[in-house]
């Protein structure tokens, strides 16, 4: 497994309590030293539950999401939804990643943290494995039957294999920092639905305030790539507007914590192949990031446990054909609700309608509730709602 993330480490820990003999190389040494407070939606903590993770579940819940657009907002809570809680959490980012990757090692993934997968081995044409460079620059190889690759948005050594990105379906950029403040513990998170570009054009995409409950509150923006002035607009300076804006509201207290981090969101099952002969790609790496929300780790560990599931079976048969599946599993679970947000996507790209659904969000509760509940991915299998209507338009 390529990546220690929550990609590759629920990948690791589900194939190791199979009892399969797995290899994990990190690049980087965890915990890290940030503290950016990442949200763990009601799906991502049913995906932990189905991975025998839930015990890594209790960080800081919010029940609340307040949308905002200039002056005015609305309160609504997390949808009620027969398969997943209703709340969320957040945790700090670094400590999240930390106990899923001793979650692996618990389960008897073998690990090796602050190590580089340079390249693939590949032997007629096949993936077996990854050249690895240690801490001290020397050099060994982890042989493997098969190999899950997790290394994130801008996977180098997904690329390596030959996969690539969908240059004309959305992506987002992302940028955050963290503040000290004293409503660390609220109960709630802010999503603010009005940003604009200098001249005054709405910009597809939202900010957000995350209060982690140790004492700090992360703020961060996301930027789709449907938006008009998206090649002109810096996610940096839009993170300080936001700041500017809104962070007296939150009691930001003096500079970040320590630097900002960003960078670009790959969406939408945007990078293929996802499989070959003896290798999956996961997460960020395949681009399982939600076209509606840029959220991405409830995918990152549903495609995780889908890629331990068809490798097990490989593994279990004998054969590598057991793989061929794994596409299909993705299109069966991610293909029409992500063909609907990519579209979403390019629709709330026109400033027009982008204008008038961010101020209806933050102005009318049962808005707000139907807008969590499409872009969240909790529609309702046996109940009509708002949520459900626009998503069978879309699907039309």
């Amino acid at each position: 497994v390529i990546g220690g993330g929550p990609a590759g480490s629920a990948a690791a820990t589900q194939l190791a309590q199979r009892g399969h003999s797995v290899i994990l190389v990190e690049r980087d040494v965890l915990p890290r030293s940030d503290r950016f407070g990442a949200l763990l939606s009601p799906r991502s903590l049913a995906a932990l539950r189905q991975l025998d993770l839930g015990e890594h579940e209790p960080f800081h819940r919010v029940r609340h999401i307040r949308f905002t657009y200039a002056s005015r907002s609305t309160s609504t809570g997390w949808p009620s939804h027969p398969d997943f809680p209703a709340y969320a959490s957040v945790a700090p980012r670094d400590v999240f990643d930390h106990r899923l990757l001793q979650a692996a090692e618990s389960a008897g993934a073998t690990v090796f943290g602050g190590h580089l997968a340079t390249h693939p081995i590949i032997e007629r044409g096949f993936a077996r494995g990854a050249t690895v460079t240690a801490p001290d620059g020397t050099e060994f190889e982890a042989r493997a039957a098969f190999t899950v690759v997790a290394d994130g948005a801008n996977s180098r050594f997904g690329r390596a294999l030959g996969t690539s990105r969908r240059p004309t379906w959305p992506y987002a950029l992302a940028h955050r920092a963290t503040y000290r403040s004293p409503l660390h513990d609220a109960s709630e998170v802010e999503l603010i639905v009005d940003l604009r570009d200098r001249s005054g054009t709405p910009i597809t995409g939202y900010g957000w305030m995350l209060p982690t409950g140790d004492g700090h509150v992360t703020v961060g923006v996301m930027m789709m790539s449907t938006s008009p002035s998206f090649r002109v607009v810096s996610p940096v300076h839009l993170l300080e507007q936001v700041v500017d804006d809104h962070g007296d509201r939150w009691h930001l207290q003096g500079e970040p914590t320590g630097p900002g981090a960003g960078g670009r969101v790959p969406l939408g099952m945007s990078v293929g192949p996802s499989a070959g002969p003896t290798y999956l790609l996961i997460g960020d790496s395949v681009g399982a990031g939600n076209p509606l929300s840029g959220a991405g780790i409830e995918g990152a560990l549903e495609t995780g446990a889908i890629a331990a599931d068809v490798i097990d079976e490989a593994l279990q048969s004998g054969s590598a054909t057991a793989l061929q599946q794994y596409t299909r599993r993705l299109a069966d679970q991610y293909g029409p609700y992500y063909r609907v947000g990519r579209l979403g996507s390019r629709l709330f790209g026109q400033p027009a309608v982008s204008r008038r659904v961010s101020r209806l969000v933050a102005r009318r509760r049962h808005a707000a509730d139907a807008y969590v509940r499409l872009a969240t991915n909790e529609l309702r299998p046996n109940r009509i709602g708002f949520a459900e209507l626009a998503y069978r338009a879309g699907r039309t």
